[in-house]
């Protein structure tokens, strides 16, 4: 009973100057570079939209600013001083390094993501092998500023089967002063060499402080209740809130619940209203909006009725009085069957080109029919 909305990072995360949360994975990575133990690649995974994307470009600001020390003997004036160990990852964001990573033209930092296909203009479905291949190349040159050469791959659950294959053909071979940030929302799903072969970070949800604090930083003007229902929905993922704020998320939620409150009876012209909105080709991402919050909707109405309620808060007013009472209505054996057959037509929709209004509602009067039974 999950749904997968694509996240889009708004700002794209190598714009992100400071990571929230996620201290213990921070720790673990200084404690490596101070220890001069740093593996060549670590496996960052963790739900979607948690900050490992962050998370990587953080490290590698770091890195870019910490070049590996030199073993050679002592200058021309005697001993070199002992290095100095830095106590965190920040670094200053008005250095030249910075301005170059964030506007993505630092000669010494690569991420390997989809690319565009130049016949539709848009990205690809997966991570091709020409594109792990750019890795050999910039592995193959020397760093043109003299330190680490660090590279992200962004994510490896989109990795063909051969793009796979060339990313653990360099795993294999790492080349010196080289890190790489392997990304991966599944990591059960990747390769077990991949996996083997590099060091794990795992990333938890954040606390809801800390999700509050991202989205109020990219949305100072958002209304403190909008950016608390933001931070609620989004379950510990700050990309999923950000989400939600900038594609006004939370009003699509109440759409959902105003719905769902006079059910069995139906508003027709506002549920029409919801499905033109989402259908259309140009409504492909709102539509997988919709079909997270309404999954997102049905776990919180099992969760509440299983009594789990006092563990719950509450998103908008009237939320958990409305899932209460349809609790009451039909068992919770039957919700489940319900969303079930819902989430089957919704995963089907765009697979095989159903209309998507004519889905919405439809979906909506399956459940009017069981309420009325």
């Amino acid at each position: 009973m999950t749904a997968n909305v694509d996240i889009e990072d708004v700002p794209p995360s190598r714009q992100c100057r400071k990571v929230v949360g996620h201290s213990h994975a921070q720790d673990l990575f200084l404690d490596a570079f101070t220890a001069g133990k740093l593996h060549h690649a670590w496996l960052i995974t963790g739900p979607r939209g948690v900050g490992k994307a962050s998370l990587a470009y953080t490290m590698a600001r770091f890195l870019l600013h910490n070049p590996p020390v030199s073993n050679e003997g002592p200058g021309l004036f005697g001993d070199v001083l002992e290095p100095v160990c830095p106590e965190s990852l920040e670094t200053d964001p008005e250095s030249p390094v910075n301005h170059r990573i964030t506007a993505g033209s630092h000669p010494d930092l690569i991420s390997i993501e989809r690319s565009v296909d130049d016949k539709t203009g848009k990205k690809r479905n997966e991570i091709l092998v020409n594109d792990v291949r750019r890795l050999q190349g910039f592995y193959n040159t020397t760093s043109g500023e003299g330190g680490w050469r660090v590279a992200i791959v962004d994510s490896a659950d989109e990795l063909n089967r051969n793009a796979a294959n060339a990313l653990l053909k360099i795993l294999e071979e790492p080349p010196s002063n080289s890190i790489l940030f392997v990304l991966a929302h599944a990591p059960g799903r990747l390769l077990p060499t991949i996996r083997s072969r590099c060091r794990q970070l795992r990333l938890m949800p954040l606390e809801f402080n800390e999700v509050s604090q991202v989205v109020g930083r990219q949305y100072p003007s958002l209304p403190a209740g909008e950016v608390q229902g933001c931070a609620l929905l989004s379950e510990g993922s700050p990309g999923y809130a950000i989400t939600l704020a900038e594609q006004k998320g939370l009003e699509l939620y109440g759409q959902i619940l105003s719905l769902m409150s006079l059910l069995p009876a139906m508003n027709i012209p506002a549920l029409h209203a919801l499905a033109d909105d989402l259908a259309g080709a140009k409504n492909k991402d709102r539509f997988g909006l919709f079909t997270d919050l309404l999954t997102r909707f049905f776990n919180r109405l099992v969760r509440v009725n299983a009594g789990e309620g006092h563990e719950i808060a509450e998103i908008l007013d009237g939320e958990l009085e409305l899932m209460k009472s349809l609790g009451q209505r039909l068992p919770l054996d039957q919700w489940v069957e319900l969303w079930e057959k819902g989430s089957h037509i919704l995963a089907r929709t765009d697979a095989v080109n159903l209309d998507r209004k004519q889905v919405v509602l439809n979906i909506f009067a399956m459940i009017s029919q069981s309420l009325r039974a």
